[in-house]
């Protein structure tokens, strides 16, 4: 009888005669991989050299893990192979429709067993039983099973991914990738045995050093984001400090696969997969510090390319001060969230820090007395006491869908993640005429912009004018390190830039902090980031302008007329204080479409 858990050895003529009392499984008898291999060849699925690479893949000439490394290696769609596996065996494919309300035959198939063995437990009755297997040339098993479970068995299809989403399915996270119970709680198990090698590799001390390497000097240097791109020749990682890709590091080709591996087991990801995208999350600690990690796995031709956002989750607990905001603009913010409803934005370019300060703004307001739900693709920071929603768009749960089911959950504050078609926008506009505050994000180079935007995507200006309270328009940019910061003074393009906005220094001396580099900064000569806003509270002379269709340059004058700073005004201000370099502000923020000064600064 076949040991449960033990290495399996390969099918041939003597291990048929011992099973033949048994009773026997539908379809598949005597047929082989080498048939179904000499099949794809004759049907033109795979190439000669694309075989070739197959079968030099299997050791010692076993067959067992076919479907796994035929998928491993990106020969051949998982679904396909799925198909074509039935098709030469007689069997017929697992769907998801097939699979039972919950768990079956779990007295003689346990979770753990299934796991190992990479079998799905379908459904059974008094004389018959379903179930799916990957490996549908391992005889033993399917003998074994036929034994054990006593009555006739009709086996399916399944691919190797597609069984561990139906594991999860039946027996929740903890069956499939976390190990077995009882063992030493290293990583998780990988799910089949072909993937061993990879598994031992990624266990290895000099891979374990060097994810720890990784994310230690992630969290030393302050970095957001680590990638880990794989050459034709090397394996490159850089960090992403103060919004610039720093500190390249490069290692040999052969430690990728490894690293890989291991980041996508302790990701949840599936790593049978390598040639479809993955996203997935893991935890660390940072000096004591909990630090979520998305991790998001993209295929190249010289391998997977990672790149692993590390999400603070007390980056909102300084306030709306720690961002550098200044008193004036954090008032207007507090009045525009303090209302009961109305709309309001946060706007600026990928990577400007629009979802940080949303999060303040919602660690705010969330207190006992009021109901808070967001919606957001995806969710960055886990906040206490929100109701979080995780858009899917391709399950068709998307902003727009989500939000129509938040309404009726009878929430006080709503955060939608981003503002993306029309349908969003109008439930939105809805939301706030109902009684909803509305927090969200848009696209948009001013707060002035942001009424021309919603405009164009459908609103009515009367509408608009109506439900939203506000908007912020902000940049992020790098602050100059304290430690070594110097001044020198400033060049003519630089105090004709500086008097645009400011003046008083068209003729008078200006001195400007310029970056040096020293131990404390990484020789960067940054330090850290702040925001430079624009804050748009509108008065009802603005609202009767946005009601009758005024242009994004009048509300603008209206605006700076009330005491609104324009973007490029704080950020010469910033300049003026020292805090920030003028090529910094060059970089990030539109002067009045000064080349000339642009390029003489740069």
């Amino acid at each position: 009888m076949l040991i449960w858990g033990a290495k399996r050895r390969p099918s041939g003529p003597k291990h048929d005669r011992r099973n033949a009392d048994r009773p026997q499984p539908n379809g598949g008898t005597g047929r082989s991989a080498t048939d179904f291999l000499a099949v794809l060849r004759e049907q033109a699925v795979l190439d000669q050299a694309q075989l070739d690479r197959l079968q030099s893949a299997m050791e010692g000439g076993r067959f067992d893990c076919l479907p796994v490394l035929a998928t491993e290696l990106g020969l051949i769609a998982e679904v396909d192979l799925s198909h074509a596996l039935a098709r030469f065996c007689g069997f017929g494919v697992l769907a998801p429709g097939d699979l039972p309300e919950k768990a079956v035959l779990t007295d003689l198939l346990p979770p753990e067993l299934c796991r190992r063995q990479r079998i799905v437990p379908v459904r059974e009755d008094a004389a018959s039983a379903t179930v799916a297997i990957v490996d549908v040339f391992d005889h033993d098993l399917m003998g074994a099973l036929a034994y054990s479970l006593a009555r006739d068995v009709h086996f399916l299809v399944v691919g190797p991914a597609a069984c561990e989403a139906a594991l999860r399915t039946l027996y929740g996270e903890d069956s499939v990738g976390n190990g077995e119970a009882g063992g030493n709680g290293d990583d998780e198990d990988v799910i089949d045995d072909a993937l061993d090698r990879l598994e031992d590799v990624s266990r290895r001390a000099p891979i374990i050093r060097l994810t720890n390497h990784l994310f230690r000097t992630a969290f030393e240097q302050g970095a957001t984001d680590i990638h880990v791109e794989p050459g034709e020749t090397e394996l490159r990682v850089r960090y992403r400090v103060d919004g610039m890709l720093v500190l390249p590091e490069t290692y040999q080709k052969s430690l990728h696969n490894g690293l890989s591996t291991r980041l996508k087991i302790l990701a949840g990801l599936n790593i049978a997969e390598r040639r479809l995208p993955q996203d997935g999350r893991m935890k660390m600690v940072d000096r004591g510090r909990e630090v979520d990690v998305r991790v998001s796995v993209l295929p190249t031709p010289h391998g997977e390319s990672l790149v692993l956002r590390l999400l603070g989750r007390s980056l909102a607990a300084s306030g709306f001060e720690g961002l550098g905001l200044d008193a004036a603009m954090i008032g207007s913010i507090e009045r525009m969230t303090e209302r009961p409803n109305g709309l309001f934005l946060v706007t600026g370019p990928t990577g400007s820090g629009k979802t940080t300060t949303l999060y303040t703004a919602l660690a705010r307001v969330n207190d006992r007395t009021r109901k808070i739900i967001t919606v957001e693709d995806p969710v960055e920071y886990r906040i206490a006491g929100v109701t979080q929603v995780q858009a899917h768009a391709d399950i068709g749960l998307d902003f727009a869908a989500a939000l129509r089911s938040i309404l009726r959950q009878d929430p006080d504050i709503v955060m939608i993640g981003e503002i993306r078609d029309a349908e969003t926008a109008r439930i939105a506009v809805q939301a706030s005429l109902t009684g909803h505050l509305v927090l969200s994000t848009l696209h948009t180079n001013s707060a002035a912009a942001t009424i021309t935007r919603l405009i164009d995507m459908g609103l009515q200006p009367y509408l608009l004018a109506a439900v939203l309270n506000g908007v912020v328009a902000q940049r992020l940019l790098r602050l100059l390190c304290d430690a070594c910061k110097t001044e020198t003074p400033a060049t003519d393009a630089e105090r004709r830039l500086v008097a645009r906005r400011r003046p008083e220094y068209a003729e008078r001396p200006l001195r400007l902090a310029r970056p040096v580099g020293c131990p404390h900064c990484a020789g960067t000569g940054y330090r850290g980031r702040t925001v430079v806003a624009e804050v748009l509270d509108l008065d009802r002379t603005a609202r009767s302008m946005i009601a009758d269709g005024a242009s994004e340059a009048e509300i603008e004058a209206h605006a700076n007329s009330l005491g609104m700073r324009s973007l490029a005004s704080v950020g010469i201000g910033r300049v003026i204080a020292g805090d920030v370099c003028i090529e910094d502000v060059l970089r990030n923020l539109d002067l009045d479409g000064m080349p000339d000064l642009r390029e003489a600064v740069s």
